[in-house]
Protein backbone atom coordinates (compact mmCIF):
# COMPACT_ATOMS: atom_id res chain seq x y z
CA UNK A 1 0.00 0.00 0.00
CA UNK A 2 2.98 2.21 0.54
CA UNK A 3 3.57 2.42 -3.31
CA UNK A 4 0.38 3.30 -3.77
CA UNK A 5 0.49 6.30 -1.70
CA UNK A 6 3.76 7.56 -3.08
CA UNK A 7 2.38 6.29 -6.50
CA UNK A 8 -1.04 8.51 -6.03
CA UNK A 9 1.28 11.85 -4.66
CA UNK A 10 3.15 12.04 -7.92
CA UNK A 11 0.08 11.39 -10.25
CA UNK A 12 -2.92 12.86 -8.47
CA UNK A 13 -4.33 15.84 -10.48
CA UNK A 14 -6.39 18.29 -9.12
CA UNK A 15 -8.39 21.66 -9.90
CA UNK A 16 -5.65 24.00 -9.44
CA UNK A 17 -3.72 22.16 -12.31
CA UNK A 18 -6.79 21.53 -15.28
CA UNK A 19 -7.22 25.30 -14.44
CA UNK A 20 -3.21 25.99 -15.10
CA UNK A 21 -3.44 24.14 -18.24
CA UNK A 22 -4.53 26.77 -20.25
CA UNK A 23 -1.95 29.07 -20.01
CA UNK A 24 0.28 26.47 -20.41
CA UNK A 25 -0.98 25.60 -23.76
CA UNK A 26 -1.05 29.01 -25.24
CA UNK A 27 2.55 29.58 -23.87
CA UNK A 28 3.59 26.51 -26.15
CA UNK A 29 2.05 27.55 -29.02
CA UNK A 30 3.29 31.02 -28.88
CA UNK A 31 6.71 29.32 -28.59
CA UNK A 32 6.36 27.29 -31.55
CA UNK A 33 4.73 30.27 -33.76
CA UNK A 34 7.81 32.29 -33.59
CA UNK A 35 10.17 29.66 -34.56
CA UNK A 36 11.18 30.33 -38.04
CA UNK A 37 10.05 27.32 -40.65
CA UNK A 38 12.40 26.34 -43.69
CA UNK A 39 10.38 23.89 -47.11
CA UNK A 40 8.73 21.42 -47.28
CA UNK A 41 11.96 19.88 -48.64
CA UNK A 42 14.16 21.45 -46.06
CA UNK A 43 12.69 21.86 -42.39
CA UNK A 44 13.80 23.71 -39.53
CA UNK A 45 14.18 21.14 -36.99
CA UNK A 46 13.78 22.30 -33.15
CA UNK A 47 14.78 19.46 -30.25
CA UNK A 48 12.46 19.69 -27.50
CA UNK A 49 13.94 16.26 -25.62
CA UNK A 50 16.88 13.90 -25.78
CA UNK A 51 17.64 11.10 -24.12
CA UNK A 52 19.97 8.46 -24.21
CA UNK A 53 20.66 8.24 -28.28
CA UNK A 54 17.17 8.99 -29.35
CA UNK A 55 15.90 12.98 -29.67
CA UNK A 56 12.30 14.15 -30.55
CA UNK A 57 12.22 17.39 -32.33
CA UNK A 58 9.46 19.77 -34.37
CA UNK A 59 10.07 20.21 -37.84
CA UNK A 60 8.62 23.38 -39.52
CA UNK A 61 6.45 23.21 -41.99
CA UNK A 62 4.72 20.38 -41.59
CA UNK A 63 2.60 18.84 -44.53
CA UNK A 64 -0.61 20.50 -43.81
CA UNK A 65 1.40 23.73 -44.36
CA UNK A 66 2.34 23.07 -47.92
CA UNK A 67 0.38 26.00 -50.08
CA UNK A 68 -1.66 23.21 -52.09
CA UNK A 69 -2.81 21.55 -49.25
CA UNK A 70 -6.26 21.99 -48.53
CA UNK A 71 -8.04 19.58 -46.30
CA UNK A 72 -8.42 21.70 -42.75
CA UNK A 73 -11.44 23.03 -41.76
CA UNK A 74 -11.32 26.26 -40.07
CA UNK A 75 -14.00 27.61 -37.46
CA UNK A 76 -15.66 29.55 -39.64
CA UNK A 77 -16.26 26.74 -41.88
CA UNK A 78 -13.29 27.66 -44.99
CA UNK A 79 -11.19 24.79 -45.52
CA UNK A 80 -7.32 25.44 -46.78
CA UNK A 81 -4.05 24.83 -45.44
CA UNK A 82 -2.68 25.18 -42.11
CA UNK A 83 0.39 27.34 -41.96
CA UNK A 84 1.57 26.51 -38.60
CA UNK A 85 1.60 23.04 -38.94
CA UNK A 86 4.94 21.02 -37.45
CA UNK A 87 6.03 17.56 -38.07
CA UNK A 88 7.00 15.85 -34.62
CA UNK A 89 9.79 13.42 -35.41
CA UNK A 90 11.90 10.91 -33.80
CA UNK A 91 15.44 10.95 -34.28
CA UNK A 92 18.35 8.08 -33.24
CA UNK A 93 22.08 8.18 -33.42
CA UNK A 94 21.33 7.45 -37.46
CA UNK A 95 19.11 10.77 -37.80
CA UNK A 96 15.71 10.84 -37.91
CA UNK A 97 13.18 7.66 -37.83
CA UNK A 98 10.90 8.41 -40.87
CA UNK A 99 7.76 8.04 -39.74
CA UNK A 100 4.87 9.55 -38.43
CA UNK A 101 1.93 8.50 -36.36
CA UNK A 102 -1.40 8.82 -36.73
CA UNK A 103 -4.28 7.85 -34.55
CA UNK A 104 -4.62 4.28 -35.56
CA UNK A 105 -0.93 4.14 -35.38
CA UNK A 106 -1.02 5.07 -31.36
CA UNK A 107 -4.10 2.55 -31.00
CA UNK A 108 -2.11 -0.76 -32.40
CA UNK A 109 0.81 0.97 -29.99
CA UNK A 110 -0.96 0.67 -27.06
CA UNK A 111 -2.68 -2.42 -27.18
CA UNK A 112 0.91 -3.90 -28.22
CA UNK A 113 1.22 -2.84 -24.37
CA UNK A 114 -1.53 -4.76 -22.56
CA UNK A 115 0.66 -7.96 -23.40
CA UNK A 116 3.02 -6.13 -21.69
CA UNK A 117 1.74 -5.62 -17.83
CA UNK A 118 -1.62 -4.34 -17.39
CA UNK A 119 -0.47 -2.37 -14.36
CA UNK A 120 2.04 -0.41 -16.33
CA UNK A 121 -0.90 0.25 -18.84
CA UNK A 122 -2.67 1.58 -16.57
CA UNK A 123 0.41 3.89 -15.12
CA UNK A 124 0.75 5.19 -19.35
CA UNK A 125 -2.99 6.07 -18.88
CA UNK A 126 -2.34 8.33 -15.38
CA UNK A 127 1.17 10.09 -17.53
CA UNK A 128 -1.39 10.64 -20.27
CA UNK A 129 -4.11 12.15 -18.47
CA UNK A 130 -1.80 13.86 -16.72
CA UNK A 131 -0.18 15.41 -20.24
CA UNK A 132 -3.43 16.33 -21.46
CA UNK A 133 -3.24 19.19 -19.12
CA UNK A 134 0.41 19.45 -18.75
CA UNK A 135 0.77 18.49 -15.08
CA UNK A 136 4.28 17.19 -15.66
CA UNK A 137 5.53 20.04 -17.84
CA UNK A 138 8.25 22.31 -15.95
CA UNK A 139 9.00 25.73 -17.55
CA UNK A 140 12.79 25.50 -18.20
CA UNK A 141 12.87 29.36 -18.95
CA UNK A 142 11.05 31.98 -20.39
CA UNK A 143 7.64 30.06 -20.53
CA UNK A 144 9.06 27.33 -22.07
CA UNK A 145 6.98 23.97 -21.59
CA UNK A 146 8.52 20.83 -21.35
CA UNK A 147 7.60 17.29 -20.65
CA UNK A 148 9.04 15.92 -17.74
CA UNK A 149 6.92 12.73 -15.90
CA UNK A 150 7.92 11.74 -12.20
CA UNK A 151 11.32 9.77 -12.74
CA UNK A 152 9.20 6.67 -10.30
CA UNK A 153 6.95 6.15 -12.62
CA UNK A 154 8.92 5.97 -15.59
CA UNK A 155 10.84 3.52 -14.17
CA UNK A 156 8.27 0.97 -13.10
CA UNK A 157 6.73 1.64 -16.91
CA UNK A 158 10.48 1.35 -18.41
CA UNK A 159 10.75 -2.04 -16.61
CA UNK A 160 7.82 -3.74 -17.49
CA UNK A 161 6.98 -2.37 -20.91
CA UNK A 162 7.67 -3.42 -24.47
CA UNK A 163 9.16 -0.82 -26.78
CA UNK A 164 6.57 0.32 -28.78
CA UNK A 165 6.75 2.02 -32.34
CA UNK A 166 10.19 0.39 -32.47
CA UNK A 167 11.71 3.17 -29.82
CA UNK A 168 11.53 2.43 -25.94
CA UNK A 169 8.14 3.48 -24.11
CA UNK A 170 9.77 6.63 -22.78
CA UNK A 171 10.70 7.79 -26.15
CA UNK A 172 7.07 7.02 -27.51
CA UNK A 173 5.67 9.18 -24.60
CA UNK A 174 7.63 12.21 -25.27
CA UNK A 175 6.65 11.50 -29.13
CA UNK A 176 3.04 11.72 -27.94
CA UNK A 177 3.77 14.94 -26.51
CA UNK A 178 4.77 16.28 -29.43
CA UNK A 179 2.07 14.89 -31.39
CA UNK A 180 0.02 16.72 -28.72
CA UNK A 181 1.61 20.01 -28.93
CA UNK A 182 1.06 20.17 -32.71
CA UNK A 183 -2.27 19.83 -31.68
CA UNK A 184 -2.87 22.54 -29.96
CA UNK A 185 -0.77 24.50 -32.55
CA UNK A 186 -3.18 23.44 -35.23
CA UNK A 187 -6.76 24.08 -33.79
CA UNK A 188 -5.43 27.27 -32.42
CA UNK A 189 -4.81 28.46 -36.18
CA UNK A 190 -7.96 27.32 -37.51
CA UNK A 191 -9.57 29.37 -35.15
CA UNK A 192 -10.45 27.84 -31.91
CA UNK A 193 -9.85 28.21 -28.29
CA UNK A 194 -7.37 25.70 -26.87
CA UNK A 195 -7.96 26.40 -23.14
CA UNK A 196 -11.08 24.42 -24.07
CA UNK A 197 -11.57 20.56 -24.94
CA UNK A 198 -10.19 20.51 -28.18
CA UNK A 199 -6.39 20.10 -29.54
CA UNK A 200 -3.94 18.46 -27.23
CA UNK A 201 -6.61 17.67 -24.60
CA UNK A 202 -8.99 15.69 -26.90
CA UNK A 203 -6.04 13.78 -28.48
CA UNK A 204 -4.30 12.29 -25.22
CA UNK A 205 -7.99 12.05 -23.46
CA UNK A 206 -9.13 9.49 -26.53
CA UNK A 207 -5.79 7.48 -26.21
CA UNK A 208 -6.68 7.24 -22.28
CA UNK A 209 -10.28 5.97 -23.10
CA UNK A 210 -9.00 3.51 -25.00
CA UNK A 211 -6.91 2.24 -22.50
CA UNK A 212 -10.05 2.17 -20.33
CA UNK A 213 -11.27 -0.30 -23.24
CA UNK A 214 -7.80 -2.23 -22.88
CA UNK A 215 -8.12 -2.90 -18.73
CA UNK A 216 -11.97 -3.79 -18.97
CA UNK A 217 -13.01 -0.26 -17.02
CA UNK A 218 -14.25 1.11 -20.61
CA UNK A 219 -17.24 -0.09 -22.74
CA UNK A 220 -16.36 -0.41 -26.10
CA UNK A 221 -19.81 0.51 -27.11
CA UNK A 222 -19.01 4.18 -25.29
CA UNK A 223 -15.44 4.00 -27.01
CA UNK A 224 -16.46 3.56 -30.12
CA UNK A 225 -20.15 5.56 -30.09
CA UNK A 226 -17.70 8.44 -29.14
CA UNK A 227 -16.47 9.14 -32.41
CA UNK A 228 -19.97 8.98 -33.68
CA UNK A 229 -20.34 12.60 -31.51
CA UNK A 230 -19.05 15.86 -32.59
CA UNK A 231 -16.13 17.03 -32.54
CA UNK A 232 -15.46 13.67 -35.21
CA UNK A 233 -12.40 12.01 -35.09
CA UNK A 234 -12.17 11.83 -31.36
CA UNK A 235 -13.31 9.98 -28.18
CA UNK A 236 -12.06 11.55 -25.29
CA UNK A 237 -12.51 10.25 -22.15
CA UNK A 238 -15.05 12.66 -19.54
CA UNK A 239 -12.50 13.88 -16.53
CA UNK A 240 -15.04 11.93 -14.21
CA UNK A 241 -14.53 8.88 -15.77
CA UNK A 242 -11.32 9.20 -15.94
CA UNK A 243 -11.06 9.98 -11.88
CA UNK A 244 -13.28 6.79 -11.58
CA UNK A 245 -11.12 4.15 -13.36
CA UNK A 246 -7.96 5.27 -12.44
CA UNK A 247 -7.86 5.53 -8.68
CA UNK A 248 -4.38 7.04 -8.80
CA UNK A 249 -5.04 10.33 -10.31
CA UNK A 250 -7.76 10.83 -7.36
CA UNK A 251 -6.54 13.69 -5.29
CA UNK A 252 -8.51 12.42 -2.38
CA UNK A 253 -7.93 8.94 -2.94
Amino acid sequence: MEIVKELNILLAVTKEDIKASGAKRMARVAESLSWKKGAQDKKVFYEIWSGGSYKIKLGKPGKEAATDYDRCRYKDGHKGNNPNDMWPSIWNSKGVIDKSATFINVFDELQTLLRSNENALELIACLLFRSAFMGDHVDIGSERWRYKPPAKVMNIIKKYAEPVFGVPIEVFLYYLDALAWNEDVKYHTLGYDITKDTGRQNNLLTCVNLIGVFLDRVPISKFAGGFARPPVGISAISRKKAFEILPLINPVL
